[in-house]
């Protein structure tokens, strides 16, 4: 029986992905060829600022479309026009306009993936993120986030599975993903600064939040912390200087062997005038399996060169007595490259990585992939079910890169990207491979609240039999 799934899905996913590969790409080279354009999405036109006044638009004349309501809103609306409700004055001088917003996002999707290593799965998976934003004043606010139909494991959403088995898997759940409170110092206690002179303006949040440094390759984890940033700093040379300080005490991940371990991280973020530096250093606690803890760090500089936007990357981890099952010991060396193509919102882009010995986040999410899940949409862990990403985003004695075209159309209602990837293992270990893989996304909104995508890839591995997987999922806005 499982054979017959297994070639039946592989045949659907080829010949539909194949099919639908084709025809948007040759479509588009079509009409970019009779338009004479060099680019598949729709033109811009002149980029130039019009020296015209234009119309002011609201919701009266027609200009602007009617704002969507959430979920639930109590208090004053989310986004809505009109006098806002005056609140009332604590006595340290805080304003408080308490309103109450509830809403979601649930994603549904059908989906086939065989990476030609463990058993393919054909199954329809189901994720719904639910939050309540309890919103104080302008900087203060109390949020609550729940994922009811799954435990934050691939193999743990509700979904039916035609293959291998043939069942339903329940897993909803009331446990609470996030829990937090963020506010600013200044705003709370006014009345210590009456003239406005102080500098009190210290931001905070504590509670079970999300973190991501490093665009994600550092740390992109809901833990247990509470962080304090300081903003608009300046030093010469420095037109804004950001510093956040973070303890995190629980929920961090990444098969660390001690489920105890807690988290000391300072993160800086520079503006100078040609480049944005982030500079970020934690360490890590980490007892379990003989080990004491683990130093991790990520500098990275972003800046403009021509039309061509680029990001260099370095990020380190240092095991502090032996490398462990999640931890370990080296560096991970990268590059973003990006340019839009004249006369359209499009996009190509280019990211290659060099990882030296064994790079290992701070933390990460069960379900959101490793440290190159940010490359590309084929190291990019689709996060809902058993749909993992197409090549493999562990960062260990590896070398790759991912080469992209993202194009948009009616208005950014639409957009495509075609990838080709890659990862070539530098250990010579015969138990390492090489893996190679194309693949495509396509994203189309209707109406204001529903978007329908479809990916589909197809992987050449070494010493394995080759992956292939298609999916479609629909996703919906409360």
């Amino acid at each position: 029986m499982w054979n017959y799934h297994r070639g039946l899905s592989r045949l659907l996913a080829i010949a539909a992905g194949a099919a639908f590969f084709l025809a948007v790409v040759f479509s588009g080279a079509a009409q970019a060829a009779k338009a004479k354009k060099l680019h598949l999405g729709d033109s811009t036109g002149n980029s130039r600022l019009s020296d015209k006044p234009t119309k002011f638009f609201d919701v009266f004349n027609g200009g602007v479309p009617e704002r969507p309501p959430l979920l639930l809103e109590l208090g004053d609306p989310f986004l809505h026009q009109g006098n806002l409700d005056p609140g009332f004055e604590l006595g340290t001088g805080w304003v408080v306009q308490p309103r109450l917003w509830v809403f979601g996002t649930l994603r549904s999707a059908v989906q086939s993936y065989d990476n030609g290593v463990a058993p393919g799965t054909t199954e329809w998976a189901n994720r719904f993120d639910l939050y309540a934003n309890l919103q104080l004043s302008g900087t203060e606010k109390l949020i609550v986030g729940l994922r009811p139909l799954d435990r934050n494991k691939f193999t743990e959403f509700s979904r039916y599975g035609w293959s291998p088995e043939n069942e339903f898997s329940d897993e909803t759940n009331a446990r609470i993903r996030t829990l937090f409170f963020e506010g600013d110092l200044g705003s709370i206690f006014s009345n210590l600064d009456p003239e406005g002179m102080t500098p009190l303006d210290y931001g905070f949040s504590v509670g079970r939040q999300q973190l991501n440094f490093q665009d994600g390759i550092m740390i992109n984890d809901i833990v247990d912390s509470v962080g304090i940033v300081r903003n608009n700093l300046h030093m010469p040379g420095v037109s804004n200087l950001r510093v956040t300080a973070i303890y995190g005490w629980g929920e961090l991940d990444t098969n660390r062997p001690d489920p105890r371990a807690q988290m000391v991280g300072l993160f800086l973020a520079a503006d100078t005038p040609k480049v944005r530096w982030d500079v970020d250093g934690a360490w890590v606690k980490d007892s379990g399996q003989g080990s004491s803890g683990s130093f991790h760090y990520g500098v990275s500089a972003e800046r403009p060169v021509g039309l061509l936007h680029t990001t260099l990357r370095v990020n380190g981890s240092i095991a502090q007595d032996k490398e462990t099952s999640g931890v370990g010991t080296g560096v991970l060396i990268s590059g973003e490259f990006n340019i839009t193509p004249h006369g359209s919102d499009d996009n190509i882009y280019f990211n290659p990585f060099w990882a030296i010995d064994n790079y290992t986040q701070v933390s990460r999410e069960p379900v959101v992939g490793g440290p190159l899940a940010t490359f590309g949409i084929l190291f990019a862990s689709a996060s809902l079910g058993n749909y993992l990403s197409e090549l493999s985003g562990a960062a260990e004695e590896v070398v790759g890169a991912a080469l992209g075209y993202q194009a948009f159309w009616d208005h950014h209602s639409k957009n495509l990207t075609l990838e080709v990837a890659g990862r070539r293992d530098t250990s010579n270990e015969r138990t390492k491979n090489s893996d190679y893989a194309a693949g495509f996304q396509y994203q189309q909104r209707f109406g204001r609240r529903i978007q329908w995508q479809v990916d589909g890839f197809y992987s050449i591995q070494e010493k394995r039999d080759n992956g292939v997987g298609l999916r479609t999922e629909i996703l919906y806005q409360f």
